[in-house]
């Protein structure tokens, strides 16, 4: 059976023709797209300071498909129109597969997880834009590399997987003129794009700001959930256990049904409500008071207060 294979490159780019290199890199990235079996493309900067070693790493779904683009004549015109920027002219390859052991990429970082759709016809303008983009956001501190993956049937999203060493340096990119400029940019070819931060503990009950791409502090969503658990709780301990142990369920059943009630209840309905209500305290408008932070902490735990009153004459 075919496992997927990568081919890991690295080149020193010489200094001064950065330019040359992205554009180099958005052209080998429009040929090798209309290669079968291509999965994707992966751009990491130089990792050590003063360095100006880049790795490409490109996945196709089969060894036999990276061995077809290995022998064309495509990919030999491509990496010769490129070895004048690289010094000593190298451009060294290994191939790896998922039989091989260890990874290529281990160190924590933060992901920030764009899905766009392009307008019909635009594919060719997106990748160069993309790779220019790339080019940018890698002269920012903390960057670890790009990847970027065509959608799998015609019109649909194309996938960017973008990563920074901290979330603080992520911000600094996303919020960054340089990036509203080039965002302005695209505008023309790009119909809708969405962001996802995989930096909650709580993924798909955070909001995400659309614009900055920011998530909440988990700390801000631990309370809401907590206020949206404790009600559910107090409920179920004062009418659904007593119906469970009128039925004679086990406590170890009876508590795994309770609680999977509470988080389906939590989920579809008491964080969907809290979000929007409390939305101006978890994702403050850039232009919102200081005082925003803590006026939505005392709210929050007046509401802890309020909750437990309530209860305490009845548990």
């Amino acid at each position: 059976m075919s496992t997927q294979a990568s081919i890991i490159a690295t080149a020193r780019v010489r200094p001064g023709v950065d330019a040359e290199f992205t554009n180099w890199k958005a052209h080998h990235d429009r040929v090798i797209g209309k290669f079968p079996g291509f999965l994707s493309s992966d751009i990491i900067p130089p990792t050590q300071p003063g360095s100006r070693e880049w790795t490409i790493i490109v996945n196709f779904r089969s060894k036999e498909d990276l061995v077809v683009w290995q022998k064309s004549s495509e990919r030999a015109q491509v990496v010769a129109a490129g070895l004048a920027l690289f010094e000593g002219g190298n451009f060294g390859e290994v191939v790896q597969t998922d039989d091989d052991d260890g990874a290529i990429h281990r160190d924590t970082t933060v992901t920030e997880v764009i899905f766009t759709k392009i307008k019909p016809g635009n594919a060719d303008t997106y990748r160069e834009w993309g790779t220019r983009m790339q080019s940018t956001q890698a002269k920012y501190p903390g960057y670890k590399g790009t990847f970027l993956q065509p959608p799998a049937e015609e019109g649909g999203f194309w996938t960017t997987i973008m990563r920074f060493d901290s979330a603080a340096h992520l911000e600094t990119w996303m919020n960054s003129a340089e990036r509203k400029e080039m965002l302005n940019e695209a505008m023309p070819f790009i119909e809708h794009a969405e962001l996802t931060r995989l930096t909650t503990s709580f993924p798909g009950w955070a909001p995400t700001d659309s614009a900055s791409g920011r998530t909440p502090p988990n700390w801000k969503v631990t309370m809401l959930v907590l206020l949206g658990l404790y009600p559910i709780v107090c409920l179920e301990i004062l009418f659904l256990m007593k119906v469970f142990a009128r039925f004679g369920l086990k406590p170890a059943f009876a508590g795994f049904l309770g609680n999977a009630i509470s988080v389906t209840l939590v989920a579809y309905g008491t964080m969907p409500l809290l979000v929007r209500w409390m939305n101006w305290w978890l994702l403050p408008k850039p232009d919102a008071p200081k005082t925003v932070h803590w006026k939505g902490t005392f709210l929050v735990c007046a509401i802890y207060a309020l909750a437990i009153a309530v209860f305490w004459k009845f548990l």
